[in-house]
């Protein structure tokens, strides 16, 4: 509990620091038309101009590449955009934020931050891109139950690696992701107020308007006293995107009435949602949750050799290209780790097939109960023994025609 008082304190003062510098929270931008005060009386003009599709005019963008500090990295338009919308419009408060965000990725270079905790032991996180969703957006999915590593630097690089991973994986056209977080395995030693500070600054600052849903699994009691302490504190925004759900997806519960199962539905194609659905079930077992890592230097071997996709076009990978070997040169920079032993994973529409001729059998009994139990064999037969714990079929198809995209995660040495 003190360490929960800790961190509201903290929220405060943070809160409190930022109205008086002008940089407080964006609060009450979703209650309150956008504000032009802070602006010069001639960029006031932009508020008449006509809105275009996404909610930014041309005015609004050419205040803000006038406002770029001197020698700044540049930004595109879609960063532009972002950061207007994340204030609601407020330019000035949109420069101030983006240049305090060039400067840091000028000084950071978080496209190059690797997580040496796991470069040195793989087991140390598990937060790691799994998929896409239905409109392309990648799936970041996290359980608490595995990490070893509670340190802070450690996961500040992990988190900074792990959302630039996902924007590496993005479409044309998409700017955000969608992240499923299991608290199963959550305790005491979580409840920490300067982690918790500090995935609000990085996401809310430096990566606005990234965020499109974030799923809550599972989230015991010690959680809701943390989440208390800080929902005040959590942009109006952000907190609208934010799915607090239990996990009835077990073995025993039946699927149909899985409001986890819903949600997920609602989002992902069927393939997707069964190997999450497969993934936080196994890490309930402690047996199979032992022996879990995300090594990204195996996950790059096996893109360079071409092992991680049959070849198939995966629809849900939403990149419209086919597998193709891959014939560049591996970059052996550390020690090798042993190749996953899940064999290769089967095309979507194969999975998907099965999963409808088990479920049809099942219907075919007229019983509910039947069904149910169908519906979880179904999912599972879409995995089954070729569950690859490093991603959907989707993700590993992506990766294997770029393997490019896994640096310089990949190459990190200890």
């Amino acid at each position: 509990m003190e360490q929960v008082q800790e961190l509201t304190d903290q929220m405060q003062r943070s809160s409190l620091r930022a109205s008086s510098s002008g940089l407080s929270n964006v609060t009450n931008a979703a209650h309150e038309p956008p504000s032009w005060s802070d602006t010069s009386s001639s960029d006031a003009s932009a508020s008449s101009a006509a809105l275009a599709p996404d909610g930014v005019t041309p005015a609004q963008l050419d205040y803000m590449r006038r406002h770029l500090e001197p020698g700044s990295c540049q930004a595109d338009e879609a960063t532009l955009k972002r950061f207007i919308r994340a204030t609601g419009g407020n330019l000035a408060l949109s420069a101030k934020r983006l240049n305090a965000t060039l400067a840091w990725r000028s000084k950071v270079q978080p496209e190059k931050v690797v997580c040496r905790a796991c470069a040195r032991d793989p087991r140390s996180h598990y937060m790691h891109c799994c998929g896409f969703c239905q409109r392309g957006r990648p799936i970041i999915y996290s359980c608490l139950e595995l990490p070893t590593n509670k340190v802070f630097d450690d996961n500040r690089d992990h988190m900074i690696q792990t959302f630039e991973t996902a924007v590496k994986l993005m479409p044309p056209g998409v700017e955000q992701w969608i992240w499923v977080c299991d608290f199963k395995g959550f305790g005491m030693a979580d409840v920490n107020p300067k982690l918790a500070k500090l995935f609000l600054d990085i996401s809310a600052e430096h990566y606005p308007e990234r965020l499109g849903l974030f799923l809550v699994v599972d989230a015991p009691s010690l959680f809701g006293l943390l989440w208390k302490a800080i929902s005040h504190f959590v942009d109006p925004k952000t907190y609208k995107k934010i799915r607090f759900l239990p996990f009835d997806a077990g073995k025993g519960d039946v699927l149909s009435k899985s409001k986890l199962k819903g949600e997920m539905d609602l989002h992902f194609d069927p393939l997707t949602t069964a190997w999450l659905i497969r993934e936080m079930n196994e890490n309930r077992d402690k047996a199979k949750a032992n022996k879990k890592v995300y090594n990204t230097y195996s996950l790059y071997e096996q893109a360079l050799e071409g092992q991680l996709c049959d070849g198939h076009e995966h629809k849900s990978c939403h990149h419209g290209h086919l597998a193709q070997p891959q014939a560049a040169a591996k970059q052996p920079t550390a020690p090798a780790a042993p190749p996953s032993a899940d064999p290769q994973p089967p095309s979507s529409a194969a999975a998907a097939a099965a999963a409808a001729a088990a479920a049809a059998v099942h219907a075919r009994s007229g019983s509910a109960a039947g069904a149910a139990a169908a519906a979880y064999e179904a999912a599972a037969a879409e995995l089954g023994p070729v569950h690859n714990l490093l991603g959907t079929p989707a993700l590993l198809h992506v990766l294997n025609t770029n393997p490019e995209l896994l640096l310089p995660q990949a190459t990190a040495t200890a």
